[in-house]
């Protein structure tokens, strides 16, 4: 069993999900990251959420949490998506502006940081949505200066994703508004140089709150990804010389082989070893694997 996790950003909630929420089915949670203060403990809560692997996808701050989750334990991450987004440590310069905006929500509270803060965050074409602008001030008004302050800190102690992010090895798909001023198309051709399984998608008209702007886009690219049976590399075409009578050990067949893998490596551990003697059933649910693969398993058919 895979569970679908949706992580929103700063000053955020499911309202940037809803869109995505109704295009897909089964065990979708949406993460709450209300009272963290580090992206590493942001990280930890989520996959603490459930016991088997996650398809996951986060929107800005919570896609830094998302890397993150990925960091902590690659082997439970089965697929990523990352929305609007950047993966660069503290800016200089940054550390004040963040402090700042702190300070404007305690002092003049959050209706006059929703005033301040929102209309640089999605194209310019939708201000006058005034149901998707009511709607994301609303999502502000949700929260509270204290909120606010840990998530901007949580942000001012961010890892440095670059130093990880080629070790990422599942799935990943990249996603951007084009209009997006905050975390521009450039940060994320940036990531993809990175990622070794990943592809990149540009949302026209759209700026940083891609998820709500272009609602039936982005839901489309987020349910074909997360619930696809696999996600091949667009952007690193390779020639294939193919060997008659010999099958072609593609994408697909190296998701099967890296499944079981990641369930035989996890063995390793004393406390997996338990769980495993104790239900074998339900232990495997926490991978992909396909149901020959639980059968051999559970029969112990190595052949």
């Amino acid at each position: 069993m895979t569970t679908t996790l949706l992580i929103p950003g700063l000053l955020c909630d499911a309202f940037v999900w809803e869109p995505t929420l109704k295009r897909l089915g089964g065990d979708v949670q949406v993460a709450d990251l209300s009272t963290q203060d580090s992206i590493a403990d942001m990280a930890a809560d989520c996959l603490a959420l459930a016991e088997w692997p996650l398809a996951v996808a986060g929107h800005s701050m919570g896609a830094r949490v998302a890397m993150e989750m990925a960091r902590q334990e690659p082997e439970r991450i089965v697929r990523l998506a990352l929305l609007d987004t950047g993966i660069h440590p503290l800016r200089d310069g940054e550390l004040e502006k963040r402090e700042q905006a702190i300070l404007l929500g305690y002092d003049e509270g959050m209706e006059a940081l929703a005033e301040r803060w929102l209309p640089g965050m999605v194209w310019e074409g939708n201000l006058g949505n005034e149901s998707l602008m009511q709607g994301l001030k609303q999502m502000v008004l949700r929260c509270d200066a204290d909120l606010h302050a840990r998530q901007i800190r949580a942000l001012m102690g961010r890892p440095d994703a670059a130093a990880y992010l080629s070790e990422i090895p599942c799935p990943t798909l990249l996603v951007v508004g084009r209009q997006d001023k905050w975390s521009p198309v450039s940060q994320h051709e940036d990531m993809l140089a990175l990622l070794p399984d990943a592809r990149l998608e540009i949302v026209e008209n759209a700026g940083h709150f891609a998820p709500v702007e272009q609602a039936d886009t982005v839901a489309g690219l987020l349910a074909d990804f997360l619930y696809s049976e696999r996600t091949q590399v667009v952007n690193k075409p390779v020639a294939l010389d193919l060997i008659p009578e010999t099958p072609l050990l593609d994408r697909a067949r190296k998701h099967l082989g890296y499944e079981m893998n990641k369930m035989a490596n996890s063995l390793s551990r004393p406390e997996n070893r338990a769980a495993f003697k104790s239900d074998e059933a339900t232990y495997l649910d926490r991978f992909a694997l396909t149901d020959d693969q639980r059968k051999a398993v559970l029969a112990r058919d190595w052949e």
